[in-house]
């Protein structure tokens, strides 16, 4: 196989159901190339570094997934963040990776497609605004107050348990706070603010924990996890973002 070899001539994000030589490729680039998250080229610059293989993308790709996809080793994928990739070291990124929506970029971790998690079901996010109370370092505002709720229960044959709920986490009712509560909103929902795993606190296995998205749980002022926390409100947008929720 040569340069422009696989996908036709002019393909672009609208064109599902890339293939070489009639194979189809993997679902979840199938997924995120139909969704207009990359653009696909048939030809690179001799500037373009494959962010996968680190071979040039005029050279080709390191990566043989499949002997049917041989076509896509010269091909180039480029990222809305504008890094490269050969579209079989794309593939071959996908298909060794446990989501099958989504992907990050290896060069800068910008995550393309939508990314969930592993959240149990049974779980209520509620959302209300206390104007009389307020937190250290936003005495001026209200508390917005989000509280979470699991029962427990199985999923995917295993049993969890849900010490330590509701859980109650507290945010400024201010336009930052707001906005950060909003997106905590679409993250419950893609199953991302928590998770099943091991308890920090009490040891004990298969819990529903928090799944590396800070929360402040406590009103009291100086408390760790409580305000005033000055970078806080930056640092959960950046957890966010790193889960592609942004």
């Amino acid at each position: 196989a040569g340069p422009g070899a696989g996908a036709g001539p002019g393909a672009g994000a609208a064109g599902a159901g890339f293939s070489s030589q009639g194979a189809p490729l993997h679902n979840a680039l199938q997924t995120v190339i139909s969704s207009s998250c990359v653009q696909y080229k048939q030809s690179g610059t001799t500037l373009d570094v494959c962010s996968v293989c680190q071979n040039n993308v005029t050279d080709a790709s390191d990566y043989t997934t499949s002997p049917l996809l041989l076509g896509l080793r010269y091909d180039k994928i480029t990222l809305k963040c504008n890094h490269h990739l050969h579209a079989q070291c794309l593939h071959a990124l996908v298909s060794a990776s446990s989501e099958t929506s989504s992907f990050r970029c290896p060069e800068c971790t910008k995550s393309f497609g939508i990314r969930t998690g592993n959240q149990p079901t049974s779980g209520k996010m509620a959302v209300k605004v206390d104007n009389s109370m307020s937190l250290a370092g936003y005495e001026q505002f209200g508390t917005i107050i989000v509280t979470y709720s699991f029962t427990s229960g199985v999923q995917d044959g295993v049993s969890y348990n849900t010490q330590g709920f509701p859980r109650i986490a507290y945010f400024p009712d201010n336009d930052e706070g707001n906005d950060i509560v909003d997106l905590i909103k679409v993250a419950f929902k893609r199953r991302l603010i928590f998770t099943i795993g091991d308890s920090v606190t009490s040891g004990a296995k298969n819990c529903v924990v928090w799944n590396d998205i800070h929360h402040k749980t406590s009103t009291r002022r100086g408390d760790t996890y409580g305000y005033p926390d000055p970078g806080y409100l930056a640092r959960v947008t950046a957890e966010l973002k790193s889960k592609g929720v942004e």
